[in-house]
């Protein structure tokens, strides 16, 4: 062999092997079907979890919502009945807290979903006051919108049981499901009003109890419909673009849906008690793309690792990991993405986690 073949020869068996190593040391989002046409089924397995019954730091009175600051150093929960927010780490464990029950700035009557914007401001949704507060990321009060006597109101720019605030990428809107007026209230981030959509009915763009909602990567405002048992997304202006689910226990379906997440990829994650502590379901998350479609569940009922008895709020971090809050366990549960791939007949037993690199597992 000539002297010259030989060397791109070897330089070219080099580029191989140095993509090849480049490729397998890094975190590889997996598709439902790889290159050879295999199935490949992704499920969840349980990496930890924090949290009992009390009123201790790192306790919870009826843990509800989970939400993470823009660099993922905090990890901001609302104590429901505790009144209170509690700030962890990814591992769970605490760091500080704020909030008491009351109707002064900084107090609350029931906190019920918190969100962190871009700059790290802090928003909690505080449903009993009917209310709005913003915080800077260590809880300092910044300022308040909405109700200002502690009582609902249906007035535009007021609630009546705010359940979820959450504000856009460029902390330039924020969006508030206004429960129990059966709307959407949209607000410039200083609590200016913007504009409403929604009304009670089952046709699309209205609501029954809308008690979550998310904004995904391209804007659009993603509502849990929770008494037509249905998701619907708008974009930015309140234009219905889609819907999906129905009331049932089969995949797709919703028997008591609670809160819903996105993932960076937009996919699009919903708890689903299935009546609550005392029915007779399993909970379950159910995962969705962004179209609507299913992929994957997981859940059982109990108390062991993995379990759920009233799975209610759920965030996913950067890496793809699920963060659910049961509020009859009082805990926080970590969740992982596994893919198990699936030729034939044959299902390999070794699992390549993908997008799930999890700190202090």
């Amino acid at each position: 062999m000539p002297r010259n073949t030989f060397l791109r020869l070897t330089v070219a068996t080099l580029a191989i092997w140095l993509v090849a190593a480049t490729v397998m040391s890094s975190s590889i989002l997996i598709s439902p079907h790889n290159a050879t046409g295999a199935n490949v089924q992704e499920t969840y397995v349980f990496v930890r979890k924090w949290g009992s019954h009390g009123t201790g730091d790192g306790q919870f009175q009826r843990v509800h919502d989970v939400e993470f600051d823009p660099s993922e150093k905090y990890v901001y929960t609302t104590d429901r009945d505790g009144n209170r927010v509690q700030v962890f780490d990814k591992n769970g464990t605490f760091l500080f807290k704020w909030g008491s029950k009351g109707i002064g700035d900084g107090q609350f009557t029931v906190p019920y979903s918190v969100d962190a914007d871009s700059k790290g401001n802090v928003w909690v949704s505080d449903r009993g006051n009917h209310r709005i507060q913003k915080f800077d990321k260590v809880g300092h009060f910044l300022f308040k919108f909405g109700n200002t006597d502690g009582h609902p109101s249906s007035a535009l720019g007021k609630f009546d049981n705010p359940r979820q605030v959450a504000v856009d990428k460029d902390v330039k809107f924020l969006y508030v499901a206004d429960s129990k007026n059966n709307r959407i209230q949209k607000f410039y981030t200083n609590g200016t009003f913007v504009k409403s959509w929604g009304s009670k009915g089952t046709g699309d763009g209205q609501f029954n109890l809308p008690i979550s909602l998310v904004i995904d990567s391209k804007g659009n405002i993603i509502v849990n419909d929770l008494g037509n048992s249905h998701i619907q997304k708008f974009d930015t202006n309140g234009k219905f673009l889609m819907k999906f689910g129905s009331t049932g226990t089969g995949d797709g379906q919703f028997s008591q849906m609670e809160h819903i997440a996105v993932d960076k990829f937009d996919n699009i994650y919903v708890n689903d008690p299935q009546s609550g502590p005392s029915g007779s379901g399993i909970p379950r998350v159910q995962k969705f793309d962004t179209n609507g479609h299913f992929i994957t569940k997981w859940g059982s009922k109990g108390i062991g690792d993995g379990q759920f008895v009233d799975p209610e709020h759920l965030a996913v971090d950067s890496d793809g990991n699920v963060y659910v809050t049961d509020r009859h366990n009082n805990n926080i549960q970590v969740f992982a993405p596994v893919n198990t791939t699936i030729t034939g007949n044959t299902t390999v037993e070794n699992m390549t986690r993908a997008n799930s690199s999890v700190s202090g597992s």
